[in-house]
């Protein structure tokens, strides 16, 4: 299908199937596609609503032309969409590494600050890693550290013909605002994913599922965040192989809940590496608290623990015998000297 017809078909209010937009988009990541018939297609797709069938194609195309992560391990992600404009700490790089050092393989995908205070790639860099690993560098980290960081723009270069049609519509997100974590390098089938609106949950876990994801918690909490609250309930749609089941989780029930979010509101890289130092440090509060749920989220979908109560214990212990801390400046010291 041609370009003019995919733009009139979308003027028309109607959905594109996978097929059609995995095409078009592989076109346009050649750079075949001009800025202003991107632009329409990005506006357009905003208009209607973007589909699973959509997001799905888009996803396919986008990981066709990355550059993969090949790993023996059954890895798992915790990447979410941003865009929540709360401007916490960097709550899934910390709670990755809690994971890790409770023996999850994980592969991290991630980029700097954009809408957020400090991104994940800013904090490893804040704390002195070496963020620009080839490929199989990065395997060799999940394999030696049992965390690897994908540098989403070395991976995803492409991604150089969308950002002027991007930039163009911001500060109104698209279809593109959604894909991140459905673009794992790795092909992670085991996601955490945060999305900054409760309405794109259904959508990203249908996405998820269409790509092969057989084990995945999509959340967003009733206070905003796209992560697991402490503060309030959050919102999950998990995948378990086919099935989708919705339920929410009281932050209550795992005597978790204290403070609020402005105590884990970060002004940037320096003050959000501190407040992860401090988690890693065991430092009482709601920091520490947030990354132990979240953290026992990617234990409870990798299966090494069945229930969150005993991912949460799993956590506190590893946090307590500074084994966290010492993943973390493994890491560092690692990605220097690969």
């Amino acid at each position: 299908m041609s370009t003019i017809s995919i733009i009139d078909k979308l003027k028309n209010k109607k959905n594109l199937n996978r097929d059609e937009i995995k095409t078009f988009m592989s076109s346009v990541f050649e750079g075949n596609v001009s800025e202003s018939d991107l632009t329409d297609v990005l506006v357009l797709l905003n208009n209607k609503e973007v589909t699973s069938d959509e997001l799905t194609g888009c996803a396919q195309s986008m990981r066709d032309v990355s550059k993969k992560v090949l790993t023996e391990h059954r890895v798992v992600d915790n990447c979410g969409t941003g865009g929540d404009g709360i401007g916490t700490f960097n709550i899934s790089t910390a709670s990755s590494f809690i994971a890790a050092s409770c023996g999850a393989y994980v592969a991290k995908h991630g980029n700097k600050a954009i809408t957020s205070s400090s991104g994940s790639a800013d904090l490893l860099l804040e704390a002195g890693a070496n963020i620009e690993l080839s490929p199989n560098q990065v395997s060799k980290c999940i394999d030696q550290i049992n965390f690897g960081f994908m540098f989403a723009p070395l991976h995803h270069q492409a991604m150089k013909y969308v950002a002027p049609s991007r930039k163009k519509i911001a500060p109104k997100k698209t279809i593109f605002n959604l894909l991140g974590p459905l673009t794992n390098p790795a092909n992670s089938k085991i996601q955490l994913i945060g999305v900054y609106t409760k309405e794109k949950m259904k959508i990203i876990a249908e996405s998820l599922r269409n790509l092969g994801v057989d084990r995945a918690m999509i959340v967003h909490s009733d206070d905003g965040l796209d992560e697991i609250s402490i503060f309030s309930k959050t919102h999950v749609v998990e995948i378990i192989n086919s099935d989708i089941i919705y339920y929410t989780i009281n932050p209550e029930e795992y005597s978790l809940k204290e403070g609020c979010i402005k105590d884990i509101v970060v002004s940037g890289m320096e003050d959000s590496l501190s407040m992860v130092n401090s988690v890693f440090d065991n430092k009482p509060g709601p920091a520490l608290n947030i990354c132990l749920i979240n953290a026992a989220a990617l234990l409870y979908l990798t299966g090494i623990e069945n229930t969150l109560e005993k991912a949460i214990e799993s956590c506190k212990q590893s946090i307590e015998g500074e084994n966290v801390k010492k993943k973390f400046l493994d890491f560092v010291e690692f990605t220097n000297n690969i």
